[in-house]
């Protein structure tokens, strides 16, 4: 199977990605992100793409199963007032 990863680099992507990377069932494991991510392996496959342009990449996004893994953080969303938390 050919797993795609949306947002693998931050808190949650990277954990989700190091998990389909030991998975036995993920032949390939391919992750779009913002900047280059330091993790070398056999299996990943990484797409450096700029998020606002997605025409220009989104024949990319081909796999069995897809994960979303973007978010923010309080402080870059504005803290609890601006997000509801």
């Amino acid at each position: 199977m050919r797993a795609v990863v949306i947002g693998a680099t931050g808190a949650t992507g990277k954990v989700l990605v190091r998990q389909l990377l030991c998975d036995d069932q993920y032949v390939f494991v391919e992750i779009f992100v913002r900047k280059a991510w330091d993790i070398q392996h056999p299996k990943l496959i990484c797409h450096v793409v700029d998020f606002s342009k997605i025409d220009q990449w989104h024949y990319l996004i081909e796999g069995n199963v897809a994960f979303c893994c973007m978010g923010t953080t309080k402080k870059e969303a504005g803290g609890k007032k601006n997000n509801g938390i």
